[in-house]
């Protein structure tokens, strides 16, 4: 089998110098194009990278800046207010009044708290469970002991007490 002599003839010749010609200009073209492109995404991808680790190290400043304040701010939390619930009150059945009153004796006994730092209430909660227990109570013609059963300390200071009747 032999090859057809189209070499020969001029117009075949340039219909096969045009498809080289096609293709190296195809090529070129596609290499130009998928490199121009390659290019911008590289860049583009770098710029991401980059803004990506600014915006970490951001984030950790910002998260080490609010650890220090709530901190801070942990440490500077006072008592703002005082809550006094008696246990055994349905039990001794007294009225309004005298329950009144005994809050108010309590609360006379632990209004120099408010505004304490929390910490240095703490470290004196047996001097204050001390104060109220040891006192007498005296409303109306009756008196009071107090037992606090339970106290929570945190920005209020909240006080469960127990009242027993003196004498009896």
């Amino acid at each position: 089998m032999r090859i057809p002599p189209y070499y020969r003839r001029p117009g075949w010749q340039r219909f096969f110098a045009g498809i080289m010609m096609g293709a190296l200009g195809g090529w070129a073209f596609f290499l130009f194009q998928f490199g121009a492109v390659h290019e911008e995404l590289v860049i583009e991808i770098n710029k991401q990278r980059i803004q990506i680790e600014n915006q970490k190290e951001q984030i950790d400043i910002l998260r080490s800046e609010e650890k220090k304040r709530n901190e801070e701010n942990e440490k500077k939390l006072t008592i703002q207010e005082t809550n006094i619930n008696f246990t055994n009150e349905q039990k001794l059945r007294l009225n309004e009044l005298a329950l009144y009153e005994l809050k108010q004796q309590v609360d006379d006994e632990v209004k120099f708290l408010k505004n304490k730092n929390i910490e240095s209430v703490v470290e004196g909660k047996e001097l204050i469970k001390k104060a109220i227990e040891n006192k007498t109570y005296k409303v109306g013609d009756n008196e009071y002991q107090l037992h606090i059963e339970e106290m929570y300390i945190y920005t209020s200071l909240e006080l469960h007490i127990k009242i027993n009747l003196r004498g009896s």
